[in-house]
C-alpha cells in the first residue's frame, strides 16, 4: 500500500481504538461542565479546553456545543464552539504535518490530487461526524494541503452546526431540541455534499 494513503486507514482506526479506550471519558467531560454552569466564565474556558481535545479524545462534541448555548446562550455558545472546534483542526493538521515528515514520497502526488479535487467537499461534509471529522484533519495536514483553504472550509463547515447547537441549546435544556439538532446536522452535511459537489463540479479545483 503505498504511502500517502495509510493515513486514510491509520487514523480512523487509531481514532477508533482511544474511543473504545477511553469511552467513559464523555461522561466525565458531560459531568464536569454540568458541574460548572454556575460560573459561565469557567465553563467557557473549561469548554474551551474539552472541544481542543476532541482531536484525540473522545469528547461528546455535539453535547458540549449544545450546553454552550444552554450556558452561554445562542451568540457566544456558538462562538465559544466555533473558535473552540476550529483550535482542535488546527492541531490536528500540525498532527498530520508533523507525521508526514520523512514519509512522503513522489506518490504523495496522486494524494494531493485527491485532495486538490475532494478536499474542500470532505472536509465540509464530515464536520459533525464523529471520527470522521477528527480524521479528515489529520489527513488534511498529513498530505500538506494549503492551510488557508483548510482553515476556511473548517470554519464554513463548523460555523452553522455550532450556530444550529447553541440556538437550540438556548432554548432550554430538552432532549426533543437536542436530537432535533443533531438530525439536521446529517442534513446539514447532506446539503454540503449535494452543494459543494456541483460546485465543485464548475468551479477552479481548491
Amino acid at each position: 500500500m503505498q504511502k500517502p494513503f495509510l493515513p486514510y486507514i491509520i487514523v480512523p482506526t487509531v481514532i477508533l481504538v482511544i474511543f473504545v479506550l477511553f469511552k467513559n471519558t464523555e461522561t466525565y467531560f458531560t459531568q464536569l461542565l454540568n458541574s460548572l454552569t454556575a460560573n459561565a466564565t469557567v465553563f467557557a474556558l473549561a469548554s474551551f479546553g474539552v472541544l481542543t481535545s476532541d482531536i484525540f479524545l473522545p469528547v461528546p462534541s455535539s453535547v458540549v456545543m449544545y450546553l454552550n448555548g444552554y450556558v452561554l446562550g445562542g451568540i457566544a455558545g456558538s462562538l465559544v464552539s466555533l473558535i473552540s472546534l476550529l483550535a482542535s483542526a488546527v492541531l490536528g493538521y500540525y498532527i498530520g504535518k508533523a507525521a508526514s515528515f520523512g514519509l512522503k514520497s513522489k506518490s504523495d502526488e496522486k494524494a494531493h490530487t485527491l485532495l486538490s479535487r475532494h478536499g474542500a467537499l470532505s472536509i465540509l461534509m464530515t464536520r459533525g461526524i464523529p471520527v470522521l471529522s477528527e480524521s479528515i484533519c489529520v489527513v488534511c495536514g498529513y498530505n500538506k494541503m494549503p492551510f488557508k483553504p483548510y482553515f476556511l472550509f473548517n470554519l464554513l463547515g463548523y460555523f452553522p452546526l455550532c450556530l444550529l447547537y447553541a440556538i437550540c441549546g438556548s432554548l432550554g435544556y430538552n432532549k426533543n431540541l437536542f436530537f432535533l439538532s443533531f438530525g439536521c446536522t446529517l442534513l446539514i452535511s447532506a446539503a454540503f455534499w449535494i452543494s459543494g459537489k456541483h460546485i465543485l463540479a464548475e468551479g477552479p479545483k481548491v
